[in-house]
């Protein structure tokens, strides 16, 4: 669920940046 919200809160100014967080989340 963190993951979600770490998404939204990047995609909402950076769509593409929000995806690398997502993936740097489920990596770990």
């Amino acid at each position: 669920m963190a993951t979600k919200l770490r998404l939204a809160r990047h995609g909402k100014k950076g769509k593409p940046y929000y995806h690398i967080v997502v993936a740097d989340s489920r990596a770990k």
